[in-house]
């Protein structure tokens, strides 16, 4: 039993770490648009083609219904029309990173 038990925690946090540089592997090679409002905060993280990853704390944000947006209008101008909506929010601003 000890030795399953070892075996299971072991993919375990094996699996964690993967998960844990897969994110900051994408985080580190993305462009980064951090935004703070009254509301709260988010940071979307995007290549030249899609949106990569984001964290948001007091948003929400479905990553797979905005790049079905990207697609539509291109990044460039879904950053712009993010960052426009977000300098309509109470205390709204966002810095490219």
């Amino acid at each position: 039993m000890k030795k399953v038990l070892t075996i299971v925690g072991g993919l375990v946090v094996g699996l964690v770490v993967l998960g844990l540089a897969i994110f900051f592997f994408v985080s580190g090679t993305s462009k980064k648009l951090a935004c703070k409002s009254s509301s709260g905060t988010i940071t979307i993280m995007y290549n030249d083609e899609k949106l990569t990853g984001y964290t948001a704390n007091g948003y929400t944000f479905d990553q797979d219904g905005q790049n079905d947006i990207v697609k539509q209008i291109g990044i460039d101008a879904y950053i712009q029309e993010f960052e426009a909506w977000m300098a309509s929010e109470p205390d709204g601003s966002c810095t490219r990173k």
